[in-house]
């Protein structure tokens, strides 16, 4: 018991391990007074984070006279006339070491504050990269992307901003939503698997969920909410501000995961940027009949040439490739 004021500590300090996570999450679900004190705790190390000095005081009030509630009891005597250390005695003088390392940690914390680390990880064309966070979440990033998170999260959230796109499989955390930030909408989360495409030069926004639950906050003054259940994609038109609600073919938008590229009766001209953000190559079309081809395929890591190759034999398009450029046109 006299650990797991310390197990706390560290927990919202986020220094701990998946395993420190499990057992504190049983600890704190086994009874209302664990809850309670859990709470107790965090209401401490927020009072302090936001530097408020009342709060603060009331709660370090609350631990320390239930820390010393054992104190009352009167020791005896033995034989040799010492006075024997009772177990309630160890444990309220333990605690009190406890009560003493959190208070010291939060007052360095007020007055010695450290700026956040702050981390950086992109993409190029062509390129995806897998990423773990501090708190055990996994991030797959697509290609021309770029994410930036914080080495430790805070003790009351998870935040991370989103260029570009990524797949998220959040650690769950009932006490620290997750939040993935763009630059037109934000995604919340406690824990669930989830994409999020949000590439500057699209014309749309959209998440879309593959298990448990978001919850998405569009950005500016309105700050409209929608939850999405799994199979549910939002898409929010950068133009009009218009928002969708609908299903999604899973393949189609993950597919950037596995190397899949898929085109379902689409043009061209509009998968040319998956092509782009896949191969890192520029696809040049000769006029407008030729971007508006529109082709059903399905490629899995394959070569560019297969894919130009098949390109050319169902949609009749010539092709020639000078350097990371691919010109297109109609044949006669």
């Amino acid at each position: 018991m006299e650990e797991i004021y310390l197990l706390i500590t560290r927990h919202l300090a986020g220094q701990t391990s998946e395993e420190e996570e499990k057992h504190l999450r049983e600890w704190t679900s086994s009874s209302s007074v664990n809850a309670r004190t859990f709470e107790e705790v965090k209401q401490v190390w927020l009072a302090s984070y936001q530097r408020d000095d009342t709060a603060a005081i009331h709660a370090f009030q609350r631990l320390d006279k239930k820390m010393h509630a054992h104190k009352k009891q009167k020791p005896g005597i033995t034989p040799s006339g010492k006075l024997p250390i009772s177990k309630p005695r160890r444990f309220a003088i333990i605690a009190s070491l406890a009560l003493t390392f959190i208070i010291s940690a939060l007052l360095y914390k007020v007055y010695y504050p450290s700026e956040p680390v702050v981390i950086k990880e992109f993409t190029v064309s062509g390129q995806k990269k897998e990423i773990w966070l501090a708190d055990g979440t996994k991030v797959f990033l697509a290609p021309q992307s770029e994410l930036f998170y914080p080495k430790d999260f805070t003790a009351e959230k998870r935040v991370v901003e989103l260029q570009g796109e990524a797949y998220f499989e959040v650690s769950k955390d009932p006490h620290r939503p997750f939040i993935v930030r763009t630059a037109t909408l934000d995604v919340q989360v406690l824990g669930t698997h989830f994409n999020v495409n949000s590439y500057k030069k699209n014309t749309s926004t959209s998440v879309s969920l593959m298990e448990g639950k978001v919850k998405v906050l569009m950005a500016g003054d309105d700050g409209d909410e929608y939850l999405l259940e799994p199979g549910q994609e939002l898409s929010l038109n950068k133009l009009n501000h218009q928002v969708y609600q609908h299903e999604f073919d899973q393949e189609s938008t993950t597919g950037w995961m596995t190397n899949t590229l898929l085109i379902k009766n689409e043009k061209l001209g509009q998968v040319a940027e998956k092509i782009n953000q896949l191969y890192g190559v520029k696809l040049i079309f000769a006029d407008q009949a030729t971007a508006d081809t529109r082709l059903y395929a399905r490629f899995k890591n394959e070569s560019l040439i297969n894919v130009l190759e098949t390109i050319s034999a169902t949609g009749n398009i010539a092709y020639r490739i000078e350097r990371n450029k691919v010109y297109l046109t109609l044949k006669n």
